[in-house]
């Protein structure tokens, strides 16, 4: 598989949220990273779902389409307490996106919180928006069930991510590290506006239990 190379620098409001089921809350502790992220590596097939329109041709604009960066802000908030070490948190990240760290967030304490993603302005104003997800997650069974979509295994995720950050975003439960399974990995959106490509994407991976994590093997 070739591979393109990103070289990043480093919110989504695409449905209104009601209160009763959003990831968002009202005093969430601020979060601020700054780190510009290394290189990031996206397939070439990625590159090609990007440029493509929903009808699987190629998006008349992205054959001489310059190529922007763009900022993305994550949500961490806890349905039970204490799961987190706060209650909830906005996590920014700089322009070309980033990697969190769950083992900053979470308590160790057994339960279930949810994820949500913002993106800037552009993604609301363009076109042709794509959200694709690499699992770094190693594939597991616990209890007769299947989780994770195993290494290096990517997927579009555009109309199920739109539906869940009209809600309560990306639910997760950290009994026997499920968290890590479903969570970890690349998630990577993209828009088409004013001839640019827009791009951003978010690592998710947890260095206390990188025996679940793809890096391990």
């Amino acid at each position: 598989m070739k591979w393109r190379i990103l070289m990043l620098a480093t919110g989504f409001v695409l449905g209104a949220c009601t209160k009763a089921d959003t990831f968002r809350t009202e005093h969430p502790q601020e979060v601020k990273i700054d780190d510009l992220p290394t290189d990031f590596k996206i397939p070439a097939d990625i590159w090609t779902l990007v440029e493509k329109t929903g009808d699987g041709k190629e998006h008349e604009e992205t054959g001489n389409a310059g190529v922007s960066y763009s900022s993305v802000k994550i949500y961490l908030k806890e349905k039970n307490p204490e799961i987190l070490q706060s209650s909830s948190y906005t996590i920014e990240l700089p322009r070309g996106g980033g990697k969190i760290d769950l083992s900053d967030y979470t308590s160790g304490k057994l339960g279930t919180f949810y994820v949500g993603f913002e993106l800037p302005p552009e993604f609301q104003e363009g076109t042709n928006f794509k959200a694709i997800y690499i699992s770094q997650g190693r594939k597991r069974k616990i209890d007769d069930r299947v989780f994770g979509a195993g290494c290096n295994q990517y997927f579009e995720i555009t109309p199920k991510f739109l539906e869940m950050m009209k809600t309560e975003g990306i639910k997760a439960n950290t009994t026997r590290q499920r968290h890590v399974t479903v969570l970890a990995g690349h998630y990577i959106f993209s828009v088409m506006k004013d001839n640019r490509i827009y791009i951003t994407q978010a690592t998710i991976t947890d260095s206390k239990n990188k025996n679940l994590l793809c890096e391990a093997l």
